[in-house]
């Protein structure tokens, strides 16, 4: 399964990064990212009945998303979020524990790193994709300049990333990028605005495969 995952992240070049929402706004929210070409969505484990979600919106789009658990620090979580039906998990951080219980039971992992240093540890730990986090203060540059050293590995850009950047990162090499608040506006949501996220997300699909 984490192949085919890698595969449709390699065709997309998108995750959504969703935090924060409530149970009752995941569909809604979920259907205006489809509508406007999202394939890949993660729901971060810090968000309140994050694995409540995580379960119903699996079941909700079998064979249409691709659904994953972000903000999964450790083995435990890593535990968790799969029993719930994570298609991947991503983190902000290196944990061997997660990276190896994903691969265990044939979940992509993704884990985030800075330095070569790092990237390299979760490659040596058996990731082949690591979340490049965050990118905002150091931008494509250094992205590009990552890349120089360590092509071997698929780099996921996150933080920051809008869709008036994301090319540039996939210009600079990397495989695809997450995009968070620029694309999943709780103040949109708050609103019950999902017409804005759905606008949001056709320009941030297109910009892409620009």
């Amino acid at each position: 399964m984490s192949l085919e995952v890698l595969q449709q992240l390699k065709k997309s070049k998108v995750i959504a990064i969703i935090r924060g929402i409530e149970p009752s706004q995941a569909q809604p929210l979920f259907e205006a990212l489809e509508s406007g070409g999202i394939t890949l969505a993660e729901v971060t484990l810090n968000t309140p009945n994050a694995l409540q979600i995580i379960q119903m919106m699996r079941k909700k789009y079998e064979g249409r998303m691709v659904i994953g658990a972000g903000t999964v620090l450790n083995a435990a979580y890593a535990d968790e979020a799969i029993r719930a039906g994570a298609q991947f998990l991503i983190s902000p951080n290196v944990d061997q524990g997660m990276i190896e219980k994903a691969l265990a039971s044939e979940v992509l992992p993704i884990p985030g790193a800075l330095t070569p240093t790092e990237i390299v540890q979760a490659m040596n730990f058996g990731a082949s994709t690591v979340k490049l986090f965050p990118c905002s203060s150091l931008g494509p540059s250094y992205l590009k300049e990552i890349k120089g050293p360590l092509n071997d590995v698929h780099l996921l850009a996150v933080g920051g990333i809008t869709k008036d950047n994301a090319a540039a990162y996939l210009e600079a090499g990397a495989f695809s990028v997450g995009v968070g608040g620029s694309l999943v506006s709780l103040s949109e949501i708050q609103r019950g605005n999902y017409k804005a996220i759905t606008t949001y997300a056709e320009q941030l699909v297109a910009a892409v495969n620009q």
